[in-house]
C-alpha cells in the first residue's frame, strides 16, 4: 500500500470509529480511572466486574474451597463502582437496559454495565441473584477457575440449573467464560436466551474454545468477546512456549477464524484489562503469566483496533458489529430495550 493509501485507510478508520458504538464486554479497571481513557478511545460502554471468584493475590488458591462471604465482597465491589459513578455523574451512568447504553452515548456520557466474574456471590441462594439484579447486576460469569455452588467438572448443579432459568427470567446475560465443558453444554441445552463468552479465543488459532463450543454460542444468537491478553493471543510455539511478539494482527486472526466458522454476527471485544501492579500482578505471576501485556495498552488506543480491521479488509458494517453492535443486540435480547 502506498503512503497515500495508508493515510486514506487511517482517515477512514478513524471516521468509522467515531461513528461507531464501541463496547467492551469484560473489564476490571476502576471506572473513575478509566473514564478519560474511554473518552479518548471512543469507548461508549464497558462491562465492569464487581468481583472475582478468588482472592486476588499470590495465595488465590487458598480461596478455592471458600464458598461463603462472597456476597459481602461483591457488595463492596458494587459500592465502589456506584460511588465512582456518583463522583462522575456528568461523565458516566449505570446502564440497566440496552436503551440506557444508547442514551448515555447520545448524552456524551459513558455507560457502565455491572458484571461479576464467577457465581460465588450467590452463596447458593437464589434470592441473592434477584437482589443483585435489583441492585443493577446485568451479566454473570457462572464460574471462574474453581467449582462453586453453580457448577463444577461434573456439570451444572441443581442450584446451577435454577440459576440459569432465573437469569433467563430476570434478564441477566449468562457468561460461559472459563466454564467446565460439561457445565458449558448443560447451559447451552437449558438457556432460552443468547449467551456470551465475554473474553475468550478460538482454539483453532491459539487456545480456549473449540469449534463445537463456538458454534454452540452462535446457535443461541450469542457473542464471543475476543480476549486481548497475551495468554490468549500470543501464538503457541512448537516447544509449547508462547511467542514473544503479538498484537492486533493476532486479534484480527481471531476475527478471521470466527467469521469463517460462525459469521460476523457473533464477534465482540473481550479485552479484559485489569490492574498491572500489587495484588493483581502477584495474582498473574503465580498463575505463570510471564507477559502482562494486551494487544493495545489501554482503552484510549481502541481506534487502533478499528484501523486493524479496516486494513485487513473488513467493511464498515462488519467493523461496527464487532465493535459493539453484536453485544448491544444481546443486551436487547436479554435485558431489554
Amino acid at each position: 500500500m502506498t503512503l497515500r493509501g495508508t493515510q486514506m485507510t487511517g482517515d477512514h478508520a478513524l471516521n468509522l470509529h467515531q461513528r461507531s458504538l464501541v463496547i467492551v464486554m469484560h473489564d476490571h479497571n476502576p471506572v473513575g480511572m478509566d473514564l478519560p481513557r474511554m473518552a479518548r478511545g471512543g469507548v461508549i460502554a464497558k462491562v465492569v466486574n464487581i468481583g472475582v471468584d478468588a482472592d486476588i493475590g499470590a495465595d488465590y488458591q487458598a480461596s478455592a474451597a471458600q464458598w461463603q462471604g462472597w456476597a459481602r465482597r461483591a457488595l463492596l465491589g458494587l459500592e465502589e463502582v456506584l460511588r465512582d459513578l456518583e463522583s462522575h455523574a456528568d461523565e458516566a451512568r449505570l446502564a440497566l437496559t440496552a436503551g440506557d447504553i444508547e442514551a448515555a452515548h447520545s448524552a456524551g456520557r459513558r455507560a457502565i454495565v455491572l458484571g461479576c466474574e464467577g457465581g460465588k456471590l450467590l452463596e447458593g441462594e437464589l434470592p441473592l441473584l434477584r437482589s443483585f439484579h435489583r441492585l443493577g447486576l446485568r451479566e454473570l460469569q457462572l464460574t471462574w477457575a474453581f467449582a462453586n455452588q453453580i457448577a463444577g467438572e461434573g456439570g451444572l448443579t441443581a442450584f446451577g440449573r435454577e440459576v440459569v432459568r432465573e437469569m433467563n427470567t430476570l434478564g441477566l446475560i449468562i457468561d460461559l467464560t472459563h466454564l467446565p465443558r460439561r457445565a458449558f453444554d448443560d447451559v447451552i441445552g437449558l438457556t432460552g436466551r443468547p449467551v456470551i463468552v465475554s473474553h475468550g479465543a478460538a482454539r483453532g488459532v491459539t487456545v480456549d474454545l473449540d469449534d463445537e463450543q463456538i458454534r454452540a454460542v452462535a446457535a443461541t444468537r450469542g457473542v464471543i468477546g475476543i480476549h486481548f491478553y497475551s495468554t490468549y493471543l500470543a501464538k503457541v510455539l512448537p516447544d509449547g512456549r508462547r511467542a514473544p511478539g503479538f498484537g492486533l494482527d493476532e486479534f484480527v486472526d481471531q476475527v478471521d477464524y470466527l467469521k469463517a466458522l460462525v459469521g460476523i454476527d457473533h464477534i465482540g471485544l473481550g479485552v479484559d484489562f485489569f490492574p498491572t501492579g500489587g495484588a493483581w500482578l502477584d495474582f498473574q505471576r503465580v498463575q505463570g503469566a510471564n507477559s502482562i501485556r494486551w494487544a493495545i495498552d489501554d482503552l484510549s488506543q481502541m481506534p487502533l483496533v478499528t484501523r486493524a480491521l479496516v486494513t485487513r479488509g473488513y467493511g464498515d458494517g462488519e467493523v461496527q458489529k464487532i465493535l459493539g453492535l453484536n453485544f448491544l443486540r444481546v443486551c436487547r435480547a436479554v435485558f431489554g430495550k
